[in-house]
């Protein structure tokens, strides 16, 4: 897969209402600036700019061939059961990603308007 240049962004339309936009970046006319153009965005407006930034990354992860937070990479049908997480002692034998020895981040929102 071509890695392209992409950025989230979350702006605040309406007061309280915080939409996450995935843009990809564009050929300027000036060296000085970046310029990008919108790939997808939130249709439905959430109430805290945390919760829209999560799912921008989430939503990102799929854009990128992943699978987005919390969610197994394949489609579970009706009566199949979601398949049990490797063991921690398991996961340590295996040898590292090619693409990233670091595990993925975590990211922890307090509901707290400064943060």
């Amino acid at each position: 897969m071509a890695l392209r240049d992409l950025a989230l962004t979350v702006l605040e339309l309406e007061p309280f209402e915080f939409h996450w936009v995935l843009m990809e970046a564009v050929q300027a006319d000036s060296e000085e600036c970046l310029v990008y153009r919108p790939v997808d965005s939130s249709t439905k407006g959430l109430p805290d700019y945390s919760e829209a930034l999560i799912q921008g990354a989430s939503a990102l992860r799929v854009l990128q061939g992943l699978a987005p937070f919390g969610k197994p990479m394949a489609a579970i049908g009706i009566g199949e059961v979601e398949p049990e997480p490797e063991p921690a002692s398991r996961l340590a034998d295996l040898p590292p990603s090619r693409e990233s020895s670091e595990p993925d981040s975590c990211m922890l929102t307090t509901g707290h308007s400064l943060l």
